[in-house]
C-alpha cells in the first residue's frame, strides 16, 4: 500500500506544513481542554469536599493561562484548516461549517467560552460561593465539549461521500453519529492530560521554593520534617504524575478500542505502513510512563523527569497526528488530487507564509516573556 509520503514534492511539501501546524495546534488545543476539565473537576469537588490546597497552585496557574491558551489554540487551528483545503481540494471543506445550523454554532460558542474564561479569572468570580463558581467552570468546559463533539462529527462525516453529505444536509437532523465518534474523542480527551501535567509541570516548577526542588533530606536543617508549602507542592507533583499516568492508559485503552471499530481498510494500512507512526507514539508513551513514575516518586518538578516527559508527549501526539491522518488518506487518497497540489505550488507565496509564521512566532514568544516579566515579584 502507499505510504502517507509516497506522493510528488508538491503534495509532500503541503502535507507536512499541515502536520507541523496540525501538531501545534493539537497540543494547545490538549492544554485547553485538559485544562478546563481539570478546573471543572476540581471546583466541583470543592463543593463537596471545601478547598483543596494541593490543587490550588496548578488550578490558579490554569485560571489565569486559559483565556490566553484559548487564543494561542484558535490561532494556531487557522493554518491547518487552509492546508486541508489544499491537501483534500473538495467542496466539503472549503465552507461546510457555514452549511448546517449545528456547527455554525461552534463560533458563538466558543465566544461565549472565551469571555467566561475572563470571569472565571476575575476578582468576581472568586468572591462567589463554591457553588456558583463550579456552575462557571462546568459550563466553560460544556463549551469546550460541544465544540470537540461537533468537530469529530464533522471529521468522521468528511470522510464518507457526497450522497452521505447530502442525506445529513438535507435531514435537517441536529447530531451526525458514527462508530469512530466516541472511541476516537476518548483518545483525544484523555490523551490531553498528560500534555497538561507536562506543562503545568513547567509552569510551576518556576514558582517553588528555592529548596523545592531537593530531596527532603537534603533539605536544610537536617532530618526536621518538611514545611507545609513543601509538603503541599510534593502533594501537587505527584497527583498530576498519577493523573497523567492513569489518563494515559486510558487513551492507550481508548486507541485499542479505536482500533478495532476502524474499517478493515484502514486497519490493513496501518498495519502495512503505518507501524513507524505507531511506534513513535508507543515510543513517546513508554518514555511518559517512565518519567510521570519518576516524577511521583520524587514529589519534585525535577529538570530530567519533566523533560523526558515533555519529549514523550510531543512524540506521542506527533505518532497519534500521523495515525489520524493515514486514517483520512486511507478514505481521501492524496494521489486523488495531486494535480491541484502540484497547481497550488505553482502560485507562489510560501516565502509569505514561513515569514508570518516567523512574526507571529516572535510575537506570541515576546508577549508570554513581557508578561512573565511582569509579573515577576520586585526586591
Amino acid at each position: 500500500m502507499t505510504s502517507l509520503f509516497d506522493q510528488p514534492p508538491a503534495t509532500v511539501l503541503y502535507l507536512v506544513l499541515y502536520l507541523l501546524t496540525l501538531v501545534l495546534h493539537v497540543l494547545s488545543m490538549n492544554y485547553v481542554l485538559a485544562g478546563q476539565s481539570y478546573l471543572a473537576l476540581v471546583s466541583g469537588l470543592e463543593v463537596v469536599r471545601g478547598p483543596i490546597r494541593s490543587q490550588e497552585a496548578p488550578a490558579a496557574k490554569l485560571r489565569d493561562w486559559l483565556p490566553f491558551a484559548l487564543g494561542v489554540t484558535i490561532t494556531l487551528g487557522v493554518a491547518p484548516l487552509l492546508f486541508i483545503q489544499i491537501l483534500y481540494k473538495r467542496p466539503f471543506y472549503t465552507a461546510n461549517l457555514l452549511l448546517f445550523h449545528r456547527w455554525m454554532a461552534i463560533l458563538p460558542v466558543l465566544i461565549v467560552a472565551f469571555y467566561l474564561l475572563y470571569l472565571q479569572k476575575s476578582k468576581r468570580w472568586s468572591s462567589w460561593n463554591a457553588a456558583a463558581r463550579a456552575g462557571i467552570s462546568i459550563g466553560i468546559w460544556a463549551c469546550f465539549a460541544f465544540v470537540a463533539w461537533s468537530w469529530t462529527e464533522n471529521h468522521l462525516l468528511s470522510l464518507r461521500d457526497q450522497a452521505s453529505w447530502t442525506a445529513e444536509y438535507a435531514s435537517d437532523r441536529w447530531f451526525f453519529y458514527d462508530v469512530e465518534q466516541m472511541p476516537r474523542l476518548m483518545v483525544w480527551f484523555f490523551g490531553g492530560f498528560p500534555v497538561l501535567a507536562a506543562a503545568l509541570g513547567w509552569q510551576l516548577r518556576h514558582e517553588q521554593l528555592p529548596n523545592a526542588n531537593l530531596p527532603h533530606g537534603n533539605l536544610p536543617h537536617g532530618g526536621e520534617p518538611a514545611s507545609e508549602q513543601q509538603r503541599i507542592a510534593s502533594r501537587t507533583v505527584r497527583v498530576l504524575a498519577f493523573s497523567a499516568t492513569a489518563m494515559l492508559i486510558a487513551a492507550i485503552v481508548s486507541a485499542g478500542v479505536y482500533y478495532l471499530v476502524l474499517p478493515g481498510e484502514v486497519r490493513a494500512r496501518i498495519a502495512d505502513v503505518g507501524m513507524p507512526f505507531a511506534l513513535l507514539a508507543a515510543a513517546g508513551m513508554a518514555v511518559q510512563a517512565e518519567s510521570w513514575r519518576r516524577l511521583l516518586i520524587a514529589g519534585t518538578w525535577s529538570a530530567g523527569p519533566l523533560s523526558g516527559a515533555t519529549i514523550g508527549v510531543v512524540a506521542a501526539v506527533t505518532g497519534g497526528t500521523l495515525l489520524r491522518e493515514l486514517r483520512r488518506s486511507t478514505a481521501l487518497p492524496l494521489a486523488d488530487y495531486a494535480d491541484a497540489h502540484t497547481a497550488a505550488g505553482q502560485v507562489g507565496g510560501l516565502g509569505v507564509f514561513v515569514f508570518f509564521l516567523v512574526a507571529n512566532t516572535v510575537v506570541i514568544y515576546s508577549t508570554v516573556s513581557l508578561v512573565r516579566r511582569g509579573l515577576r515579584p520586585t526586591k
